[in-house]
Order: structure tokens, then C-alpha cells, then sequence
């Protein structure tokens, strides 16, 4: 790889990353513990996500525990589980939180779906931000004399090659997880 794109690349792999991460938070109907570790809990007057504060096990395909460790947060696991506007409705037995994961409904796939797409475009929308801070940096060194135009024009291909590349990882894990979320 170009040592130019190196930063570049980078950059765009951190957010197919992050989009990864995203999608698996989508649930699918069936009970992954990635859909709450990311969900945010007041605890000990700071934010912290889920997975920082109790272990999630899915023991059934329709159910989620989460063994909170400090008794004093299964309150505050529990409320943060139902603000996080997933239509899940925990319920609480001593230090077990559990979740069980209802079947989703045509309308409600068909959400998740839009969501997915959403996240699609916020992760596109991401790359082509980070292609035009790259571009500009490279157009500053094109006007100090650091570059040719040749050059400018070498490495603008090159990245938009990277970009193009990145799109098309992009709507695969859309169509995928969009494949997945409509699944009976």
C-alpha cells in the first residue's frame, strides 16, 4: 500500500469497524449479547457501558442475563435496558437481570431494516468526510511545492480506488444484515 494511504486506510477501516459493531447491536431476534453490551448505565456517578458491569450470557436463543456484579446497579441496569428504546422489558431476580427477547414482528424488522440502512449511510458519509480532509491536506502540499499535480492526481485515484472499495463493504453488511434481520 501507498505509505501516503496509510493514515487514510486506517481511518476508513476504523469505521467499517465501528459499523460492524453498530449492526451487531441491531438484534435480530435471536438473543446475542452484543445487543446490550454497548447500552449506557449510570453507575457510580459516571457513565459505563453495560459489559462494565455485569457479565451477558445468552443461555437460551430467546433470552439474555446479565449477572451485575455490584447489587446496588441492578436497578440501574434494569432502567437503562428499558430507556434504550430496544422493546425489551427486563426483569430482575437478586444480582440476575434477565431479558428475555421476544419474536419481532413484520413492522418491526422492517425498522430495523431502515436502521440498518441508516447506519450504512452515517458510515459512508464518515468515509467520504475522511477522503476530503485527506484530499485537502494533499492540495496544501500540492500549493507549498511539497507535490506535483501528478502526484495530487496519483494518490486522489488511489484513495477514491479505497473508497469505492469501502462503499461496496458498506452495502454488504447492509444487505446482509438486512437478509438476516428479515429471516422468520
Amino acid at each position: 500500500m501507498d505509505p501516503n494511504l496509510i493514515a487514510f486506510s486506517e481511518k476508513v477501516q476504523d469505521t467499517l469497524d465501528h459499523l460492524q459493531k453498530e449492526l451487531s447491536a441491531i438484534r435480530a431476534g435471536r438473543a446475542n449479547p452484543s445487543l446490550l453490551e454497548e447500552i449506557p448505565i449510570n453507575a457510580y456517578g459516571t457513565q459505563m457501558k453495560l459489559m462494565e458491569v455485569g457479565t451477558i450470557a445468552s443461555p437460551q436463543p430467546s433470552l439474555l442475563t446479565i449477572q451485575v456484579w455490584d447489587a446496588g446497579l441492578t436497578k440501574d441496569v434494569e432502567k437503562a435496558i428499558m430507556s434504550a428504546n430496544l422493546g425489551l422489558n427486563p426483569s430482575t431476580e437478586g444480582q440476575t437481570v434477565r431479558v428475555p427477547i421476544p419474536p419481532l414482528t413484520e413492522e418491526r424488522r422492517q425498522e430495523f431494516v431502515k436502521v440498518a440502512h441508516t447506519k450504512g449511510e452515517e458510515a459512508k458519509i464518515s468515509i467520504r468526510q475522511h477522503r476530503q480532509d485527506q484530499k485537502d491536506e494533499w492540495v496544501k502540499s500540492k500549493n507549498a511545492g511539497e507535490i506535483g499535480e501528478d502526484e495530487l492526481f496519483r494518490r486522489e485515484k488511489l484513495m477514491q480506488d479505497l473508497v469505492e472499495k469501502a462503499n461496496s463493504e458498506v452495502d454488504g453488511e447492509i444487505n446482509t444484515k438486512g437478509i438476516d434481520l428479515m429471516q422468520v
